[in-house]
């Protein structure tokens, strides 16, 4: 069966109706016009992006996407395809993400303070860093569905990227940060823009600008959200804990911060007693 024919049947009956923007992926299936689904046509798409400098993460991320599209056609068609993709996955180098310490959490937060002024991109980073929340998550974030009373909010399952509802709890910082976004706010939106009335897009440009300001070197987003994993793993939560707080679905995904642990690990084997006594 054409390969483009599944994707376009898994955007059009899933993916458009989540709001996330797939661009970025979908320009490099171009590449699959008029072929069909076979190990040769993947293998020969690899060898395609690795030729354009695309590292194998990058390429992996989108085989995930074609291998999702299949399981989707699958789900909704008698005929089954046979996916070769299952189990398909080119090497990676090791994941190492960027954590930010506290202090380095201070500086950006005092660099986005008052940024076009007003102090949304000030809250959207704190809320991302006491939440773990992905940044889209935030941006999507509707009134009816942040429970100030109750001290949680909901990330619904159309915006999960693993399509599963997740109620994550507020701290005293994050509760404090939605009460001031809730002041004087006429949109259902959380993160509004005041010039347009509608849902803010991004916070792109002004986080740089923060950034940059803190002088902290190359800091994405997406980092905050390492972050929010990396301090709580260090001060000893348990990995099931932050597994359910991340959203992930498998606790493999969380355990590439294992290894911050390693300091607690320490003082466990410290309290051993001296059997040479």
């Amino acid at each position: 069966m054409n390969l483009l024919y599944l994707i376009d049947f898994y955007v059009e009956n899933s993916l458009k109706f989540t709001g996330v923007n797939y661009d970025d992926k979908l320009c490099h299936f171009k590449y699959f016009a008029g072929k069909t689904l076979t190990v040769a046509t993947i293998s020969d798409y690899c060898q395609y992006r690795t030729l354009q400098g695309v590292k194998n993460s990058t390429i992996n991320r989108e085989l995930t996407f074609v291998r999702s599209a299949v399981n989707f056609h699958n789900k909704h068609h008698d005929i089954q395809i046979k996916n070769p993709l299952n189990g398909f996955k080119l090497f990676e180098t090791d994941f190492i993400p960027r954590y930010l310490s506290p202090k380095e959490c201070s500086a950006l937060l005092a660099k986005a303070k008052d940024y076009n002024g007003n102090d949304q991109l000030y809250h959207f980073i704190n809320l991302l860093l006491n939440t773990g929340c992905r940044r889209g998550e935030l941006l999507k974030l509707t009134w009816d569905n942040v429970h100030l009373d109750r001290g949680y909010l909901t990330v619904l399952n159309s915006l999960s990227k693993n399509r599963k509802t997740i109620h994550k709890p507020l701290n005293a910082s994050a509760l404090k940060s939605l009460q001031y976004l809730k002041q004087d706010n006429p949109s259902p939106w959380v993160f509004y823009n005041e010039k347009t009335g509608k849902r803010r897009a991004t916070f792109q440009a002004g986080f740089k600008t923060a950034v940059e300001r803190a002088k902290l070197g190359n800091v994405r987003i997406h980092d905050l959200r390492h972050t929010f994993a990396s301090i709580l793993v260090q001060q000893g939560t348990p990995l099931y804990h932050i597994m359910q707080l991340l959203g992930h679905s498998d606790i493999k995904t969380t355990q590439k911060y294992a290894h911050l642990s390693e300091n607690i690990l320490t003082s466990v084997v410290q309290s051993l007693p001296n059997f040479d006594s």
